[in-house]
């Protein structure tokens, strides 16, 4: 027996207790909420005017029932709901973990047994998903969350594809550009599993190569694609028969695509992968059960009028809720969307535009908020402080998959241009010291930060783009086969050339690039003329570099697969130094740097010091994590944060400590930060290079550095876990939980 909502209980769902709000989209609010058992659970009410639609809530009632009947181990299934309820629920496992594209994007493509591994796991959740007659519809990297148990299928929809007339009849669309099906395109919602099985293996080729099967474009672009071109399968394994896999999988007819079950036949193992455990994986994942979801809005919780007639304000396709709330397991709501979609429901308040990025003022006083950004039903994802003002990138909550880059006015925040990107989260981009913005990984040309206008063609990035070097003023990009410079004063294209190699991200030392692979010796490229100087053949045999860095003004560093240590000159190749370090070495979250007379070396969760001269590790420390600890510089460089001498380490989520880098030894009292959650971003230093702000959870703090360590200036609480951070002369911006940009004064 269900239990209804009741106004003069606004802290109880059923039997669920409501911590917190995690968000709200077109269909309704989403909370925070622990069982009765204490298990965190996420809950789903729907808006008053879908409420108050009979033909909804049987609906509801109908597709609710089939999705509790999903139990599969790679699911997160529906633990309750209550149709009859004067505003509808859901609840849903709540999972801690990090989702395949945030993964991919973080430690690179997965190898070819773990590609075979995840594509079991995906089409078991699909064959029960489609066992419980429902479709997902929305299969995507983002929807596949890897937990410490494993991948888990989230946001599965629970629309019934014989049954869906509503949506059939209004012409409704539901899906994601690039991983929809072209049935889902050319005959609107009349799908059937198969339409899963296209988005299975769109999102095997994404994790096999890090690359979006269909490119990135515009959203008729991807769609007029997927329906008439064939998939971009290029550096997909063909080992284990992958390619021929996905290839089939892929298919334009949706009978000729396999089904879940005989996708299980072919890539089940008795001895399968457990390829989420090994590093730099099982780092990330314990990151995010460190901070399972951000901390929620306070309540109160929802309040219930029920209209009469239901209003039709126009539905806008933005994000439901935070990651934490995608996290969840919220497994009804893709179904019940395409409802809102076809109904032409989604706003709260038919007056006023929910999606909308708002800016609103506040004061002049020291440590004062300047203003404050709200991101409406989008998302920031990224913060940079440029002396022309604020850069920032999010999606506005539009319908389309393009997102927004842009310049806010430091002082007011008043935007003054903006430039369309792929939508996608950036992972490599940055201020050059000349002022263009770079950010080629979501499809934006060089831009000026001060005018918003770009370079000539030349300089736009291809949809193959991989990754780009930046070597002062040269841009050097690596696409599908060519290797190719730019200069960024011009915008002329510089040289070109024919590579078969499969090059990673390069150090840069001057003008001098070194180029890796799984299988080529180490090689460096002149930036400017595009000559190879010299090839590395030091290397022991048997071994391949794991990451390379920079060590200016004369040296690079290599760390091998086997822990060898080496240290090149960046002039003549020849090696100046080597040595086996006794330290675990995870690939895709290791980075090598150097500052003042100390090499550094991050890996996993352990930070090291080593001499420059002779390879030797000389301290170690606990460490966040890369991503936490180190700041991004154009062309995806990773870089230490010093402010007055002091490199600026996070030891864990919530102590900052100031080091000697060349002794590894603390200056000062660490700071300790409160308990409202973990540090998620490094610390931002201002132009003055003293003045420090860091941020652990909801709680931000100005610090200054002296010989004697950090000292205190003022603390502010952010509305939501700080996500990204960075200062200039007026102060400092902070992004609380993606949705609200903060600007504090100095």
């Amino acid at each position: 027996m269900t239990t209804a909502l009741h106004p003069e209980d606004p802290k109880q769902l059923g039997r669920h207790h409501l911590i917190g709000r995690l968000g709200a989209g077109g269909m309704g609010q989403v909370y925070l909420a622990r069982s009765p058992g204490g298990r965190l659970t996420a809950i789903k009410t729907i808006h008053e005017h879908l409420a108050a639609d009979p033909h909804y809530r049987e609906r509801f009632r109908r597709e609710a029932s089939a999705a509790r009947r999903v139990t599969g181990a790679y699911t997160a299934p529906v633990l309750d709901a209550d149709p009859d309820a004067r505003l509808p629920w859901l609840a849903t496992v709540f999972l801690p973990g990090v989702t395949l594209r945030r993964a991919v994007a973080a430690t690179g493509p997965l190898t070819a047994p773990a590609v075979r591994a995840l594509a079991a796991a995906l089409a078991e959740a699909l064959r029960d998903i489609h066992a419980a007659g429902l479709v997902h519809r929305d299969l995507k990297p983002s929807n596949i969350l890897l937990t410490r148990d494993g991948p888990r299928v989230i946001d599965f929809g629970i629309a019934r594809a014989e049954d869906d007339r509503a949506l059939t009849e209004t012409g409704g669309m539901i899906g994601t550009p690039g991983y929809m099906s072209p049935e889902q395109i050319v005959d609107g919602p009349a799908v059937t599993g198969a339409t899963d099985i296209f988005a299975l293996g769109a999102v095997l080729a994404f994790a096999a190569t890090g690359r979006d099967v269909f490119g990135a474009a515009s959203v008729p672009a991807l769609l007029y694609r997927i329906v008439h071109e064939a998939p971009e399968l290029d550096g997909v394994p063909v080992e284990s028969g992958l390619k021929d896999l996905i290839d089939a999988c892929l298919d334009k007819s949706p009978g000729n695509r396999p089904d879940a079950a005989a996708v299980l036949l072919r890539t089940v193992t008795p001895t399968p992968s457990v390829w989420w455990r090994d590093e730099p994986l099982r780092s990330l994942v314990a990151d995010a059960e460190s901070t399972p979801y951000p901390d929620p809005e306070p309540m109160p919780a929802p309040t219930v009028s029920l209209p009469g007639p239901a209003p039709s304000p126009s539905f806008r396709w933005g994000e439901l809720s935070r990651r934490a709330a995608l996290a969840a397991g919220s497994a009804a709501f893709v179904g019940l969307l395409g409802y809102a979609v076809a109904q032409g429901g989604g706003a709260d308040d038919p007056d006023e535009d929910p999606d909308a990025w708002k800016v609103t003022g506040g004061t002049a006083a020291p440590g004062a908020i300047r203003w404050r950004l709200s991101a409406g039903a989008g998302r920031v994802d990224a913060l940079l402080a440029t002396p022309a003002g604020l850069v920032l990138h999010g999606l506005e909550g539009t319908l389309t998959s393009t997102g927004s880059a842009q310049l806010r006015t430091a002082s007011t925040g008043r935007r003054r241009w903006a430039a369309e990107t792929s939508g996608e989260v950036p992972d490599d981009w940055g201020v050059t010291d000349d002022g263009l913005l770079l950010a080629g990984d979501i499809g934006l040309t060089p831009t000026a930060t001060s005018t918003g206008k770009t370079l000539p063609k030349a300089a736009t990035p291809e949809p193959t783009q991989q990754w780009f070097a930046l070597a002062g003023t040269v841009m050097v990009i690596r696409d599908t086969d060519v290797l190719r410079a730019v200069s960024l004063t011009t915008g002329t294209e510089l040289w070109r050339r024919k590579q078969s190699t499969e090059w990673r991200r390069p150090a840069v030392v001057g003008d001098a690039l070194l180029l890796t692979d799984e299988l080529a010796r180490p090689t460096c490229v002149d930036a400017r003329e595009g000559e190879q100087l010299w090839t590395y053949r030091e290397l022991g045999e048997g071994d391949t570099v794991t990451a390379v860095g920079a060590l200016p003004p004369d040296r690079f560093a290599l760390l091998t697969e086997k822990g060898m240590l080496h240290i090149v000159d960046s002039r003549s190749g020849d090696r100046t130094a080597a040595r086996a370090l006794k330290a675990e070495i995870a690939r895709g979250a290791t980075a090598l740097a150097r500052t003042g007379t100390a090499g550094l070396l991050l890996t996993g969760s352990t930070l090291h010091g080593f001499g420059l001269d002779d390879a030797r590790l000389i301290w170690s420390m606990p460490a966040l994590g890369l991503d936490a600890c180190w700041t991004r510089r154009p062309g995806g460089v990773h870089v230490p944060v010093v402010a007055g001498g002091l490199l600026l380490h996070w030891k864990d989520g919530r102590t900052l400590t100031a080091l000697d880098p060349r002794t590894g030894r603390s200056r000062g009292r660490a700071k300790q930060f409160e308990d409202t959650g973990t540090a998620q971003c490094p610390p931002a230093v201002a132009p003055d290079g003293a003045t420090v702000y860091a941020a652990s959870g909801r709680a931000c703090a100005a610090l200054r550095t002296t010989t004697k360590g950090l000292t205190e200036t003022h603390t502010r609480t952010a509305p939501a876990p700080v996500t990204a951070l960075t200062a200039d002369t007026r102060g400092w911006y902070a992004c609380a939980g993606r949705k609200t940009v903060m600007a504090v004064n100095r």
